[in-house]
């Protein structure tokens, strides 16, 4: 088991994700279940990260095959709370613009508040504010555009009764729905500072402005991967493409791409719609480099330079995405890590497992721990970058379990379940993260 404990500055994001091919997308929900060898680690300053190799993997659902399931019994009741879920999330996506515009107005209301000596002083202010309602209108249209091509692709979880919960024949304009004031659903500031996380999230992984971040914590990971199947495939007889590489947490799916791109059999797993909805909108319907543009910038007014910085435009992909997901096997499991893949089906199955900023959202460690044992197959390998920032140290919900572990606790709960550490590696890094 190789260890590496390092300093990356980059805070990770749990998702829900979907499987994503270029032009036909389906999913697969995975209904709720219960679950060798080396470890390899890299790391973040306040992180951990760790590469096992083990011996269990499995093939994932074909992206093409992908579609809604659940449990036998009470087959209703698991979808109904789930698209309840999904719709609050799509609620928070629709709503954005009318509570990032009411946010930047209650800045305006207090600048006139203030004596007309000091409205003088500060006469820009109003006009910066102006900038700023544009920038907001013109991200809600990407938003808008997320929205309606993941609900064109079928993304949403379907009702019990429901056979099919897309008209694919539905208009292919975005057209915001306009709702009463009195209607309107209240957006939770959790479910608000999602959708704006997502649209950081959206820098960091697919545009030049992330670049710096990618190379930070992706290139440890890919170097470390490419010479594993350098060391498999040194005696002949197979390729790259028969390694099956699984990315749980993948959020926006870049490194799962940038895996896929290297001539691995990739599949990603995620748990969030925020993520599933953006990803799809890259991984299936972009066309061109820079296609997209984004306003990440302007939801907070501290620590800003300019206003240059506040306005930035930041354009995405910065790639062109299709030309790998028509040549490699990817695709984007959905739902939680260890629902799936504590089914037996799925052990001794992956040739490799890659997790990045994910450990820290374990509510049971030696849960992740054991899974990610199981489905390695045996000379496999674990590579694991990220924090121990606990996800649910501080929650307040009593139905939350947190086993929260230092790091020297993590590597010998990994000896005691099997793996053997292989090497420790720091990654030290003083920039500032996008997120």
């Amino acid at each position: 088991m190789v260890w590496g404990l390092g300093w990356v500055n980059l805070p990770r994001e749990l998702i829900r994700a979907a499987s994503l091919r270029p032009g036909s997308l389906r999913i697969k929900c995975f209904p709720p279940t219960c679950n060798h060898g080396r470890v390899q680690s890299l790391g973040s300053i306040r992180s951990v990260s760790l590469q096992l190799i083990s011996a269990r993997l499995a093939p994932q659902p074909s992206a093409v095959e992908m579609n809604h399931q659940t449990e036998e019994a009470n087959p209703g009741e698991g979808l109904s709370a789930e698209f309840a879920h999904y719709r609050r999330i799509i609620n928070a996506f629709d709503e954005y613009r009318r509570y990032s515009l009411a946010t930047n107005n209650r800045r305006r209301k207090d600048y006139y508040r203030l004596p007309l000596r000091d409205q003088g002083l500060l006469e820009e202010y109003p006009l910066k504010l102006n900038e700023v309602d544009d920038r907001i209108r013109r991200n809600a249209d990407t938003l808008d555009e997320i929205v309606f091509k993941g609900e064109q692709s079928g993304l949403a979880p379907k009702l019990p009764s429901q056979d099919v919960l897309v008209d694919l024949s539905a208009p292919t304009s975005v057209e915001p729905v306009e709702r009463e004031p009195e209607h309107e659903p209240r957006v939770s500031a959790l479910d608000a500072e999602k959708v704006r996380s997502t649209l950081r999230q959206l820098v960091r992984d697919w545009s030049t402005v992330g670049s710096a971040e990618r190379e930070a914590c992706y290139s440890p990971i890919l170097d470390r991967l490419d010479r594993f199947a350098n060391e498999r495939l040194a005696g002949g007889g197979s390729r790259r493409s028969d390694i099956r590489v699984l990315v749980p947490g993948s959020g926006l799916a870049r490194l799962v791409w940038e895996i896929a791109n290297r001539g691995f059999t990739a599949q990603g797993n995620e748990v969030s719609y925020q993520m599933l909805l953006a990803s799809n909108l890259v991984l299936n319907h972009s066309e061109a480099v820079d296609q997209w543009s984004i306003f990440p910038f302007i939801h907070s007014f501290s620590n800003l330079s300019s206003i240059d910085h506040l306005l930035k435009e930041v354009r995405f992909p910065d790639v062109i995405v299709p030309e790998v997901l028509n040549r490699q096997d990817f695709g984007i499991s959905v739902g939680e890590f260890t629902e799936i893949f504590s089914n037996p089906d799925e052990h001794e199955k992956w040739d490799a497992i890659v997790t990045c900023f994910f450990l820290d959202t374990a509510q049971n460690i030696t849960q992740y721990l054991r899974i990610i044992y199981a489905i390695l197959k045996s000379n496999g390998i674990w590579i694991n970058l990220g924090p121990t920032l606990w996800h649910y140290e501080s929650s307040s919900n009593p139905r939350d379990t947190s086993i929260e572990l230092d790091v020297c606790e993590i590597k010998e709960l990994c000896k005691k379940i099997g793996f053997a550490f292989e090497h420790n590696s720091f990654h030290i890094s003083n920039w500032l993260t996008i997120l």
